[in-house]
């Protein structure tokens, strides 16, 4: 069940991203992180998986980033301690120096660059069919190029909770927490505000994974969209593991590359019984 509450949002700002892009929750690969641990009383050290996958948490693609980064309890910014690239998976360890919560990220990535189809009503169509063949222009077409801007984040809590690195900010679109990351209690569910550029996102579309959900009557996979102005709750019917994530496409920042980005950003989070 998903519950939806009330938060204020620019309407005109919205009104003016919605108009120019559509943003689709498709299957398409996803980056995660995902930690050894989500909390510990003493432990020392952390591993981390981080890649890119239809199917989480089961790693396909690794990741490569520019900007790898997390923050430690006080907010101050740190480098990894070790980063090991493999075919399929990108591992990561870091010393827990400082107790309290900590935020891992890939930092905000981007990726490949390619080019769509824009129809004259503004609608994007892909230039490619499923086996990689680009199709015929359509008429009154013009062509625009993308590129993929990712991030994926997960918070990793070293004795009691605490909360300077919820209110780091990572990339242009986030996941922000409202509920405490390490503190989502299944009858209590999770609460968090989806913003782009520091404003709220309404009604945009997310999708909801649940780790091992291919071995149950429930897969565990939801779309959902974010309330029209306010911060989303999510409900569980079962402890696990989670992955949160959405897409969104929107003009880049000045000096860019290309027409537009898609934006991803995802959080790993575990849910307690």
């Amino acid at each position: 069940m998903i519950k939806l509450k009330k938060m204020q949002i620019n309407p005109l700002a919205f009104a003016l991203i919605s108009a120019l892009f559509f943003t689709s929750a498709v299957s398409a690969h996803t980056s995660y992180l995902k930690p050894n641990v989500f909390s510990t009383s003493r432990g020392k050290m952390v591993t981390l998986e981080s890649a890119f996958t239809e199917d989480f948490s089961n790693p396909e693609v690794s990741i490569t980033s520019q900007d790898w980064r997390f923050y430690f309890p006080d907010s101050s910014q740190g480098q990894y301690d070790n980063i090991v690239k493999f075919k399929q998976l990108t591992v990561l360890e870091q010393e827990l120096s400082q107790t309290g919560t900590y935020r891992f990220s890939t930092g905000e990535r981007l990726g490949r660059k390619g080019k769509m189809y824009q129809m004259p009503d503004g609608q994007l169509k892909s230039v490619f069919n499923e086996k990689r063949e680009e199709l015929p222009k359509p008429a009154g077409a013009k062509i625009v190029t993308t590129q993929t801007a990712t991030v994926a984040d997960v918070y990793v809590t070293k004795g009691a909770p605490t909360q300077p690195v919820l209110s780091t900010k990572i990339g242009r679109l986030r996941i922000e927490p409202v509920t405490h990351p390490n503190e989502v209690y299944l009858e209590e569910g999770f609460s968090f505000k989806l913003t782009f550029d520091d404003k709220s996102l309404a009604q945009q579309e997310m999708t909801l994974y649940r780790d091992g959900g291919a071995y149950a009557d429930d897969k565990g996979k939801r779309h959902f969209k974010t309330s029209d102005n306010g911060i989303t709750t999510l409900n569980f019917t079962k402890p696990g593991m989670y992955l949160l994530m959405t897409r969104h496409r929107a003009t880049p920042p000045k000096g860019a590359e290309t027409d537009m980005r898609s934006y991803t950003t995802s959080l790993t989070f575990e849910v307690m019984p």
